[in-house]
C-alpha cells in the first residue's frame, strides 16, 4: 500500500464507521488497533426519567452498554426491557452479575440510599439521579462508603456538562464579565399540581430545593467553586392538601406538605461572590427561571439549568444584550452524559467531573438553608470539593468531518 491520501483517507473512514483505527502492515510494518473499553450498566428505576438515560446511553455514547434493568413494578420493568432490548433482572441478580459493573440508580430519592449502599457493597460503581440522598448523614455515610471501597460515586444533575452551564462556565473563567461579584437565584413551579402526580415533592428532601433548586446550585458549584456559609428565611404556605388526580391511587386522600415550601437565602461562596436565593414552589405552574451573575465589568443571564441548550445573554457595558454562542456539545436532552463521563473517568483514572464530592457539597448547602431557617443562625458549610474540570471545547456535533460529542468526555 503507498502512502497516498485517498489510501489514508480510507482508513479514517474505517475508524469513523467502525471504531477501530487499523493500518494495513505493509504500510508501516505494525498492526495499531485503538478499542474504545464498554462498561456493562444495568438501570434501577424504570419510570419516565428511564427512557431519556437509555436513549442517550445506547445512542449518544460507546463507552457504556446498557444490558439490564429492574424495577418494583414488574409490568414496567419487563416492558422497558422489551422496548430496549435488555434484560429484566431482579436486584439480586444485577448485584451478583459480576460482568455489570456501573449502576444507573434512577429510583425515587427515598430509595437511593439502599439502592447505593447495596450496589458499593456489591463492588459497582454507580452514578444515581439526585440527589444523593434525603437525609444528610445518609449522604455523607455513601461518600465514605465509596471511598472505603475505592468505587466511583456521580450524581446528577449531569445538565452542568451541556452546551448551556459549559458556555457560561467558559464566559466567566475567560474574563468576559470582568470579577464574579454576585449572584441572583429565583425559582417557581406549583407544586399543588407536580406534588399531586410526584407526592414525594411535599416530603423531607423532596422539596423544591432539592428536587428542582440542585440544578441551579449546582450550575453555580460547577462555575464558582464552593460556599463557604449560609443563612435562610422559609415558610409553610398551606400544609395540608387534597390529592385531586382521579388517576392517582391517593386521589381525595388528605397529605400534608413535610417541610417549607417557600425558602429565601443567601450564599457566601468561599471566593467571596453572594449569592441570593429564592425558592416557592406554591406560585404558578409557568416557571420564570433567573440564574444571573453579576461581575464589576458585565452581566451574564443563564437560561433554566435544567436544560442542556440553556441560552446564555451577555451583558457588558453600554452595550445591548448578546446572545452568546454556544462553545460546547451537548445541546440535545443529554441525561446520562453524567454516567458516561463517569465511565470515561475510569477507564482514563482520572476525576470523573459529576463526583460525589461536589453533590455531597451541593445536597449540605441545601440542607444548610433549611437548618439555618429552622434555627434561626448562619449554617457553616463543612464539605468542600475540587471544582470539575471544563470539558474541552469545540465538541459541538456529531457530523462526518468533525470529532463526536463523546470525544469530549475522554479529557
Amino acid at each position: 500500500m503507498n502512502y497516498t491520501l485517498s489510501n489514508i483517507f480510507k482508513q479514517f473512514i474505517i475508524y469513523n464507521v467502525t471504531g477501530y483505527l487499523s493500518l494495513e502492515p505493509n504500510m508501516c510494518k505494525r498492526r495499531i488497533i485503538m478499542e474504545i473499553p464498554t462498561v456493562k450498566a444495568a438501570i434501577i428505576g424504570c419510570g419516565v426519567i428511564s427512557d431519556i438515560y437509555i436513549q442517550s446511553l445506547q445512542n449518544k455514547f460507546k463507552i457504556i452498554d446498557v444490558v439490564a434493568c429492574y424495577d418494583l413494578n414488574q409490568e414496567k420493568m419487563e416492558a422497558k426491557a422489551q422496548e430496549y432490548h435488555i434484560a429484566a433482572k431482579s436486584y439480586d441478580d444485577i448485584l451478583a452479575d459480576k460482568s455489570i459493573k456501573m449502576i444507573i440508580n434512577l429510583t425515587n430519592p427515598k430509595a437511593h440510599y439502599d439502592v447505593i449502599k447495596q450496589a458499593l457493597n456489591h463492588g459497582k460503581h454507580v452514578f444515581s439521579e439526585k440527589m444523593i440522598a434525603v437525609n444528610l448523614e445518609d449522604g455523607k455515610e455513601l461518600c465514605d462508603l465509596a471511598n472505603e471501597k475505592g468505587l466511583r460515586l456521580g450524581v446528577a444533575p449531569d445538565t452542568f456538562l451541556g452546551a448551556g452551564i459549559q458556555t457560561a462556565n467558559y464566559i466567566v473563567s475567560k474574563g468576559l464579565i470582568g470579577q464574579p461579584l454576585s449572584v441572583v437565584v429565583s425559582l417557581n413551579r406549583d407544586f399543588d399540581i407536580y406534588a399531586d402526580i410526584f407526592p414525594h415533592m411535599n416530603q423531607k428532601g423532596g422539596t423544591l430545593p432539592f428536587d428542582t433548586g440542585c440544578y441551579y446550585m449546582t450550575a453555580l458549584a460547577s462555575i464558582l467553586g464552593p460556599a463557604k456559609r449560609v443563612t435562610a428565611f422559609g415558610r409553610t404556605y398551606k400544609p395540608n392538601r387534597i390529592g385531586k388526580r382521579v388517576d392517582r391511587p391517593w386521589f381525595e386522600e388528605t397529605s400534608t406538605v413535610e417541610d417549607n415550601n417557600i425558602l429565601t437565602a443567601v450564599v457566601e461562596y468561599e471566593n467571596g461572590v453572594l449569592c441570593t436565593v429564592h425558592f416557592n414552589s406554591e406560585n404558578i405552574l409557568s416557571e420564570e427561571p433567573v440564574l444571573n451573575i453579576f461581575g464589576d465589568d458585565g452581566i451574564l443571564k443563564l437560561g433554566d439549568p435544567n436544560n442542556f441548550d440553556s441560552p446564555n445573554l451577555l451583558q457588558k457595558p453600554n452595550n445591548e444584550i448578546t446572545t452568546f454562542p454556544f462553545t460546547h456539545g451537548f445541546r440535545e436532552n443529554s441525561r446520562g452524559v453524567g454516567a458516561a463521563e463517569m465511565a470515561w473517568s475510569i477507564a482514563k483514572d482520572r476525576p470523573h467531573r459529576a463526583s460525589m464530592e461536589m453533590a455531597y457539597h451541593v445536597f449540605e448547602l441545601i440542607h444548610g438553608m433549611y437548618i439555618s431557617a429552622h434555627d434561626g443562625q448562619i449554617y457553616e458549610m463543612k464539605s468542600t470539593f475540587k471544582k470539575p474540570q471544563p470539558l474541552p471545547t469545540g465538541y459541538v456535533d456529531n457530523g462526518f468531518w468533525g470529532p463526536t460529542q463523546e470525544s469530549a468526555l475522554i479529557f
